[in-house]
């Protein structure tokens, strides 16, 4: 039987208004990010996931929150599934990094895959969500899995699952966004990815 499993990113937080660095640092959702949680949530909910497990930090966790409210399903948190760590680059925009760390900020812009100072590579984080949803999806029954995290890991996760040769291949999940995989018990089949309920 194949499944479906749902990648779905939180909402909007000030931070990301602000083009700040978030990694593991517990940034709330907004006002904006709340309203796009109650309207994904909505469109999710005609998948039926049976399913919810989202990171610890609190935007995903709220986010997660909207659609188990739908449906009557409990949320599991798995810290696992946090975002990337960015070290000495959490709270800061690109523009204070360029001034402090302008080498390591233009290697990693370009989609090396470096390590922020204190911080995951791409890889390191992408490895550490993809083994963790491999470990949610072959522990549970559930028909449709929806796990709720973050743009970079989320991205890196599915990059590595599809088996493709580096990061950055696929798009950043928008907030809100998410993408649906068919998991047949063996290989990872994209269905969609980047889709945001308008």
């Amino acid at each position: 039987m194949t499944r479906t499993v749902i990648f779905w990113r939180h909402g909007q937080t000030d931070y990301n208004v602000e083009r700040r660095f978030q990694g593991q640092s517990d940034i709330p959702l907004n006002e904006l990010g709340r309203t796009q949680a109650a309207l994904a949530a909505s469109y999710l909910s005609e998948l039926h996931p049976g399913l919810i497990v989202s990171s610890d930090l609190s935007r995903a966790a709220d986010t997660a929150d909207a659609l188990a409210s739908l449906l009557n399903v409990g949320v599991t948190r798995d810290d696992r599934l946090r975002e990337t760590a960015f070290g000495q680059w959490e709270g800061h925009t690109r523009d204070e990094l360029s001034a402090s760390w302008p080498d390591e900020l233009e290697q990693w812009l370009s989609g090396a895959d470096t390590n922020p100072p204190g911080g995951e590579s791409r890889t390191e984080s992408g490895r550490r969500v993809a083994s963790a949803i491999t470990d949610i999806v072959a522990g549970s029954e559930a028909k449709t899995i929806a796990i709720v995290a973050h743009g970079a890991v989320l991205r890196a996760a599915a990059e590595l699952l599809l088996g493709m040769d580096g990061p950055g291949r696929l798009a950043v999940l928008g907030n809100c966004g998410h993408g649906e995989f068919g998991f047949t018990g063996t290989s990872w089949i994209l269905r969609s990815w980047g889709t945001v309920p308008s």
